[in-house]
């Protein structure tokens, strides 16, 4: 089982109605709508850069996030 790690995102109200408006036309949740671009950009980079491997991420400071033990999607 994976766990679910949260961040609080802090974004205009302008942005916020805009991120909304396209997520909703996308038919998509704001969540999903974010959770995609996520890794489009992480797929970006590792096509740019080279894939990010497993001993680098070792060492990443996740104390920015809060963790629940939900199941995530992959």
């Amino acid at each position: 089982m994976k766990k679910n790690l949260t961040y609080s995102l802090k974004l205009s109200e302008d942005i916020a109605k805009k991120l909304a408006y396209v997520s909703e036309s996308e038919g998509l949740s704001i969540q999903n709508m974010l959770t995609t671009l996520i890794r489009q950009k992480i797929q970006y980079f590792e096509r740019v850069k080279g894939n990010i491997k497993p001993q680098a991420l070792q060492g990443v400071d996740l104390t920015q996030f809060s963790i629940s033990s939900d199941i995530t999607e992959e």
